[in-house]
């Protein structure tokens, strides 16, 4: 992958073209690639993409890599907005906008709203939005949670908010150190030893932003299936559940405001 990038050539050309001899300003550049991954860098930061529910997305390093976990999150929203007529969401923590803009690729009537404290991971989604033309139904808005929704004439009758919130501990052993090192901390680590406080923040901010029947879907640690879904059950959602991703950990809470 890091070959067929700095050559700017399909991963098959490499194939194709295996007996072509390289430049030094080419062997350079795989170098210094390699190096990178060596020290632990995402492939996803030294070739600027990464795919994500079946569409490429630009990636740099303002934002989480978009990984196939989260396309849990995806699947749960599509289950529910599928049937909506021109349902509107709202993605906390939208990030690269990867959850956000595969929904409105896959519903051509919806529109979102995004929200991150980070204005460098805002300029990325937007232009991610852009690149798969949906651009004109994502609104990209700087702060936490929903607090930049307020105001907005939906607010009240979102039919669904959806979030991969920070929900890592400092100091977690199992985190791995390539993560902790070069991912954004704003967007692994919660402030404190509750790796839940975002997502309850978010549950008791969704309980008026929502319209009754509305949906709330979280992305949660690997541990912490059973306890978010107590806390919905505890703020009164409704048909409260747990999804878990493919490698069977429960990982995305979800639950319908009463």
């Amino acid at each position: 992958m890091l070959i067929a990038h700095g050559l700017r050539l399909r991963r098959l050309d490499l194939y194709l073209q295996f007996d072509r001899p390289l430049a030094e300003d080419e062997l350079a550049r795989l170098r210094d690639a390699v190096r990178e991954r060596g020290r632990g860098v995402p492939v996803a930061y030294l070739t600027g993409e990464k795919e994500f529910f079946s569409l490429p997305f630009s990636v740099t390093r303002d934002v989480l890599v978009p990984r196939p976990e989260t396309e849990g999150l995806v699947e749960a929203a599509l289950a529910f907005l599928a049937d909506v007529p021109a349902p509107r969401f709202v993605d906390v923590g939208t990030g690269s906008g990867c959850v956000a803009v595969a929904l409105l690729h896959r519903l051509p009537a919806a529109r979102a709203i995004g929200t991150d404290v980070s204005a460098p991971a805002l300029a990325v989604a937007r232009a991610n939005a852009e690149r798969h033309a949906v651009a004109d139904r994502y609104d990209a808005r700087a702060g936490s949670l929903l607090a930049p929704c307020a105001g907005d004439e939906a607010f009240g009758r979102y039919d669904a908010v959806v979030s991969n919130p920070p929900y890592l501990v400092r100091g977690d052993p199992t985190i791995s150190k390539a993560v902790a090192a070069h991912e954004p901390p704003v967007a692994l680590f919660v402030d404190g030893p509750d790796p839940l406080v975002l997502a309850a923040g978010l549950a008791r901010e969704a309980l008026t932003a929502l319209r009754p029947g509305g949906l709330l879907a979280i992305e949660v640690g690997h541990a912490d299936g059973g306890a978010a879904r107590t806390l919905l059950e505890d703020l009164g959602y409704a048909d409260v559940a747990v999804r878990c991703d493919l490698g069977g950990v429960p990982r995305i809470v979800r639950g319908l405001r009463p």
